[in-house]
């Protein structure tokens, strides 16, 4: 008895949950067109698992200390009998200044000239792809708000009220988006997301097509 106890102590102390809105408003800092940047001073993603009906793809990131070497993809749809794998050197420079209280980061691809620029502050971020696409994420009461000039929407992300380590991202016409969701296991953060397909289908959009997309990101120290 005393064994099951201690066991199920460790299991608390080693995953317990996280707060879910700084969090969810330091991913979309980092996040661009569904990839995982990394800023200064931020988390470092480990590796990325994702699902959508049948299809499965993967990121292995590789770090030499705080400077990433390269990235392991992996994509996947068995039902078709398809499977690529492949290594992604990055090329990106960043330049990083300060502006007032404001700290601005310059990515740029040596390779094919990709350019946008972050502004981020402790409870605003402005994301500028190319002078064309603006996103803008700001934290107040405990929600998050977004504005995109690209698809025009104004999203909100706030606390599941019976989950504190549990966010809710909602549409001007109150549809689930996506939700997120943390927990810590030892020095690993843990980052569990679902995005919702609200799509109304004339026909059944086969395998590895449609449906609700499921990541998970581990996030290291």
């Amino acid at each position: 008895m005393r064994r099951i106890f201690f066991l199920l102590t460790l299991v608390v102390l080693n995953a317990h949950a996280v707060d879910c809105i700084r969090r969810t408003f330091d991913y979309f800092a980092t996040d661009f067109e569904n990839h995982v940047l990394v800023l200064p001073s931020e988390m470092f993603p480990d590796s990325i698992h994702q699902k959508q009906n049948g299809r499965v793809n993967t990121i292995k990131y590789h770090w030499t200390g705080n400077h990433l070497d390269s990235m392991s993809l992996s994509q996947s749809c068995l039902a078709r009998g398809y499977e690529k794998k492949s290594t992604f050197i990055p090329d990106w420079k960043i330049d990083s200044t300060k502006v007032g209280k404001v700290k601005k980061y310059d990515w740029k691809s040596l390779k094919d000239g990709w350019h946008f620029t972050v502004y981020r502050g402790k409870d605003s971020v402005y994301i500028d792809n190319d002078n064309e696409q603006h996103q803008i994420f700001y934290l107040k009461n405990d929600t998050i708000y977004e504005v995109n000039n690209w698809v025009p929407r104004n999203l909100k992300t706030y606390h599941d009220p019976d989950n504190k380590s549990k966010c809710i991202r909602k549409s001007d016409n109150n549809f689930i988006i996506d939700t997120y969701e943390y927990e810590m296991k030892g020095n690993t953060l843990i980052q569990k997301s679902i995005k919702f397909d609200h799509n109304r289908y004339i026909k059944a959009p086969g395998p590895c097509m449609g449906g609700n997309e499921y990541t998970t990101i581990y996030y290291r120290k």
